[in-house]
């Protein structure tokens, strides 16, 4: 449905660079990135605000790149919602039915029923003012439907709500999508905002697309080192890696060692690998623990820190003679607070298969 091919752009000191991206028809798409990584920009060129300097952009196989934004078919709700302050929530919605040609008999039924479905009806008659800001998004969303869009672009959508709204607004973005079947393209910073509604995503940085991939595979398989730190992969390491048949041999910080899988054309030297913390098994010190296989890692190390956050349990544990720092999280039924207390050793089981490599240092 959408199809960007090597599109640039510079405005100022800032620009977006050969970036292509492909999102399916009927699909729920995220793009990710920090502040300042070129986010807002590509969805304004994906609008038409901008005259890209280079590259094309497609709709649903139509080239769009040169369109005026009135006849891309694309609905478009900005961070600030850019609701009509003088009017009501059914005439901000009515006003886009009058620009689809929709208006006379047909104006206040259809009005209506997209409120009904945005859960907006017992709010029609109020004026943008006196609404909350997720009330003032589900207008926004609304009179951005009303338009039949074959596109919708979300600008940071939930960004400026508190975090019981967001989750909210965010199990209703997602509901609704499915509803209308309208392909969405969403952009946000936030990892709990995407994991809420992505089908897949895209992670952008400095005016680049670095990765594409479904949500498991950008937390679970992060290309490279900068990202790995973009999703917060939890344990990010430098290592010498060593071929060891169809292993890798990592030795880390203080002689700590581990093993990999050895990708296709591993050397020996300097590299960087992650581990999720919900990979690390926590063993009592002293043994091998259950079921360990040769190639799984058993670090020593001491309990720094614990953090309950109800379901889960994040421990902190410090490893080797350079106190490594390891993060760990588990369910509460799998968290033994009789020995896995702050001060006390325990031992860390790390499987080989679930060391990632990542690209860059």
């Amino acid at each position: 449905m959408i199809r960007i091919e090597q599109l640039g752009l510079r405005v100022g000191s800032f620009a977006l660079r050969e970036v292509s991206l492909e999102v399916r028809p009927g699909e729920y798409f995220v793009l990710l990135g920090p502040s300042g990584s070129g986010k807002t920009l590509l969805l304004e060129c994906l609008c038409g605000l901008h005259r890209v300097d280079a590259g094309r952009i497609r709709l649903a196989g139509a080239d769009v790149t040169r369109l005026e934004p009135r006849h891309r078919g694309i609905g478009y709700v900005p961070q600030d919602y850019a609701l009509f302050p003088h009017m009501s929530v059914r005439n901000n919605v009515r006003f886009a039915l009058r620009r689809r040609d929709l208006s006379g008999p047909m104006e206040a039924p259809t009005a209506d029923q997209l409120l009904q479905w945005s859960g907006l009806a017992h709010l029609a008659g109020r004026l943008p003012d006196k609404l909350s800001g997720g009330e003032k998004q589900r207008v926004a969303l609304a009179r951005a439907l009303a338009m039949r869009p074959r596109v919708l672009l979300l600008d940071e959508p939930v960004s400026a709500l508190d975090e019981p709204t967001r989750d909210t607004l965010c199990r209703y973005l997602k509901q609704l999508q499915r509803k209308t079947g309208t392909t969405t393209l969403h952009v946000c910073h936030n990892l709990a905002e995407m994991l809420a509604v992505a089908d897949r995503v895209g992670v952008i940085h400095q005016g680049r697309i670095l990765q594409v991939g479904t949500p498991q595979e950008l937390l679970g398989k992060p290309r490279s080192l900068e990202i790995a730190r973009f999703v917060h992969a939890g344990n990010l390491f430098s290592a010498r890696a060593e071929p060891d048949g169809p292993w890798l041999r990592l030795i880390g910080p203080g002689g700590m060692e581990l093993r990999a899988v050895r990708p296709p054309g591993a050397v020996a030297g300097e590299v960087s690998f992650m581990v999720r913390p919900e990979n690390v098994r926590v063993c009592r010190p002293g043994g091998r623990g259950p079921r360990c296989a040769p190639e799984t890692a058993l670090l020593e190390g001491t309990v720094e820190q614990a953090v309950d956050s109800g379901p889960l349990v994040q421990l902190t544990v410090r490893c080797g003679p350079l106190a490594a720092e390891w993060l760990v999280s588990m369910g509460k039924k799998e968290h033994c607070g009789d020995w896995m207390r702050v001060g006390e050793r325990v031992q860390l089981a790390v499987d080989a298969r679930d060391v990632h490599m990542l690209e860059g240092q």
